[in-house]
């Protein structure tokens, strides 16, 4: 029963074709897995198809066209070496934001984003404010908030701060491309109205940074409740078939 009710599975999902087209080996060479199994089987291709979803989506938002016309530019931290200067991460972040105070006709101030860890000889924010002066950014056009341990103090600190000063307010948020997703939740949560904007990532790096991502992401409740939803329509019509046989 468990074969018969996978190749109906499959075959009713357009996965599969019949096995008269030559195309049904897959659900033969299965026919011996278990109930359990098979849900297990399920649940990868799943997880796969929504990793991939994310992935997409990540890279999407790199290629995004950026408007010109920005007040502020959020920058997140990322850690530093070992001497205090940032690293290729967290350089490629506040290279974007150099590139955007750059293309911008009325240049924003720029808000490196991030205090001090343990293990850090100063404050991320600091270490960009250094990188910035280096690359040409005026000292009068840098905020620093450096008082942030984790992304919403980013974002409620930078909110703080831009608020507490005159004029408008249009605000980007500059981060690595897979983690603008996630920053962007938070500064609707924080009552900002940005536009989140993924800086480049070194490919050997970017990886194991999504899945990290991914994983956090889905750690959240929301997240994790929507997740499971959609898992359980996917394999309704596979416990469908069950009951009924």
């Amino acid at each position: 029963m468990c074969s018969y009710c996978l190749r109906r599975f499959f075959w009713g999902t357009g996965l599969f074709l019949k096995p008269g087209n030559g195309q049904g080996h897959f659900a033969k060479a299965l026919a011996g897995l278990s109930p359990m199994l098979m849900l297990l089987m399920v649940m990868v291709m799943y997880l796969s198809a929504t990793f991939l979803i994310f992935v997409f989506y990540c890279m999407f938002l790199q290629m995004i066209p950026v408007r010109r016309d920005f007040d502020y530019v959020i920058i997140h931290g990322a850690g530093l070496r070992k001497d205090g200067t940032v690293t290729k991460l967290l350089a490629e972040r506040c290279d974007k934001a150099i590139a955007i105070y750059q293309r911008d006709p009325t240049p924003p101030y720029l808000i490196p984003s991030e205090g001090q860890g343990s293990d850090e000889v100063c404050s991320e924010a600091n270490a960009m404010r250094r990188y910035l002066m280096e690359k040409g950014i005026p000292e009068d056009k840098i905020l620093m908030e450096d008082k942030s341990a984790m992304t919403m103090e980013n974002i409620i600190n930078s909110r703080d701060l831009i608020m507490a000063r005159p004029g408008r307010k249009y605000t980007a948020l500059v981060t690595s491309n897979y983690h603008v997703y996630r920053a962007m939740r938070y500064a609707r949560k924080a009552g900002i109205k940005a536009v989140g904007i993924g800086a480049h990532v070194a490919s050997y790096f970017w990886p194991s940074a999504v899945i990290r991502e991914f994983a956090a992401v889905h750690r959240e409740k929301k997240h994790l409740v929507l997740y499971l939803i959609g898992y359980l329509i996917v394999i309704l019509p596979l416990l469908i078939i069950w009951i009924a046989e």
